[in-house]
């Protein structure tokens, strides 16, 4: 029998890929006939570990840093901003419109005992990175061997 670490953003990841499968991506104004639904928007996400960090990578084209805030509020990092849509009028002559606009928010539970104040965020070309330091160390599985007694009972 093989024995399989427990993965927590492994899995998470997977229910989000799974979800975001199942209901598709639909943006505002993307249901057909030229309606909004109200859907917001995700920004795709990657999360991996280093041997010191967890690294957050997500695609945030388009925007300005002053549009993004990042924040780890007990225990949880969150990601969120808007995108603004360009002005429309008339004249111009929409063919085709599918990048999304509005709010977003993507939120990760980080593993316990993460300082808050180490977390560091940085936005180049239209991606943000964050890392995480010591998460990697936090989800490494530990073992406590637990010491046999005399064997005698009463």
């Amino acid at each position: 029998m093989t024995i399989m670490r427990f993965d927590p953003f492994g899995e998470m990841l997977r229910m989000q890929r799974e979800v975001d499968r199942l209901f598709g991506r639909l943006g505002p104004g993307q249901t057909g006939g030229g309606e909004s639904v109200g859907v917001s928007w995700a920004p795709r996400i990657d999360v991996r570990t280093t041997d010191e960090d967890l690294v957050v990578h997500a695609e945030l084209p388009g925007l300005s840093r002053d549009d993004i805030d990042v924040a780890v509020t007990d225990g949880v990092l969150t990601i969120k901003g808007e995108r603004k849509s360009e002005s429309e009028r008339e004249d111009e002559g929409w063919v085709i419109r599918e990048r999304s606009s509005g709010t977003f928010e993507r939120s990760l539970v980080l593993p316990e005992g993460i300082d808050p104040a180490s977390v560091t965020a940085d936005y180049v070309d239209g991606v943000l990175e964050v890392r995480v330091p010591k998460a990697a160390e936090a989800l490494k599985p530990t073992t406590h061997h637990v010491a046999l007694g005399a064997g005698e009972r009463a």
